[in-house]
């Protein structure tokens, strides 16, 4: 509550009804819970690598289109030389210069998962290509869409476990990472299709190219752009979605009995300030709180209840972190 525009004093906050800030752990349940997260980390970063090479291996090659990043470039690679070196390969020489650069750059847990997952990928696509795992190739071109959808869903999983670890799958997401905190775009994810994208231009000239035929080399560049359209949805979805919320503001002559209800109904802090319309110059309350999604009904319903006459706006806040919602570990 902003204490500079207190509600009346009998309202009753719930502050019991509110998560409160955790103690400071002792020394050994503080390494206890490094261990375990560390140990969590390098799960997610597994899955994150199974993902990459399962989908190299089993949906992208067989089908004849690339990705984005190293494992993309990989494809590209294979593909000019005839499937003469493998994927596995290139995926390892390719990702080298990128993840030392990344270890003097960047912090020493996203460096230390980020090679981890770099060398499980390539220690993945090679036992792949070893047993020769059974793949999804679909021969009608139609078809083909639905391995670009699978990828797309497949890595946008992988990219968001490995940053969701604290790392990244490796390559070019540690230059996107890179490129992010030194300039004004505001979602990772945006980089990363970028640069993506970059490198499905690349493979559109490199199999025009070789083919002499654009007919031929435009139905891999489509698959690809489709592919990074649901990676991005997917990664968003992953990345964004388990800490997105509703804000709410509230222009109301009735603040104490609605921010009482928000409350004790759903547990929510409200802040109050003043405001003034300028058509009826008239003077009214400005609430302001931020609610779960599963909680928009329960607030829709307090406000109608409470003060018909309100006037609210509602919108999607894409990340909440802070007392009440998802709270970060460092």
């Amino acid at each position: 509550m902003d204490e500079n525009y207190p509600l009346n004093d009998n309202i009753e906050t719930k502050t019991n009804a509110l998560p409160q800030k955790n103690a400071k752990l002792p020394d050994t349940q503080s390494k206890r819970y490094k261990t375990f997260e560390w140990l969590h980390s390098g799960l997610l970063i597994l899955a994150s690598s199974i993902l990459i090479a399962l989908s190299v291996h089993c949906l992208i090659n067989p089908n004849g289109f690339t990705i984005g990043g190293i494992a993309g470039l990989s494809v590209t690679v294979s593909y000019i030389t005839n499937g003469a070196i493998k994927p596995s390969l290139i995926v390892f020489c390719l990702n080298a210069p990128m993840l030392v650069v990344s270890y003097f750059f960047v912090k020493r847990k996203f460096a230390i998962l980020s090679i981890a997952n770099s060398l499980l990928q390539s220690f993945w696509l090679a036992i792949f290509e070893i047993s020769k795992i059974p793949v999804v190739e679909f021969h009608d071109s139609g078809l083909r869409i639905f391995a670009a959808v699978a990828t797309g869903v497949c890595l946008g999983a992988a990219v968001a476990f490995a940053l969701k670890a604290g790392g990244s799958t490796g390559g070019l997401d540690v230059l996107a990472v890179m490129i992010q905190k030194k300039t004004s775009f505001s979602s990772i994810t945006q980089v990363i299709a970028i640069l993506s994208s970059s490198v499905i231009v690349l493979d559109f000239f490199v199999r025009l190219d070789v083919a002499q035929d654009l007919s031929i080399s435009l139905l891999p560049i489509l698959l690809s752009l489709v592919e990074v359209y649901f990676e991005r949805k997917t990664n968003d979805s992953i990345t964004n979605g388990y800490r997105s919320a509703i804000e709410f503001r509230v222009i109301t002559d009735k603040p104490e009995e609605i921010a009482n209800a928000l409350m004790t109904e759903l547990s929510r802090g409200v802040t109050a300030i003043p405001a003034k319309g300028m058509f009826m110059k008239e003077e009214h309350t400005l609430l302001f709180c931020v609610v779960s999604r599963n909680q928009i009904n329960a607030f829709k319903r307090i406000i109608k209840r409470i003060d018909p006459q309100s006037f609210a706006v509602l919108s999607n806040v894409s990340q909440v972190v802070g007392l009440g919602f998802y709270q970060e570990n460092n």
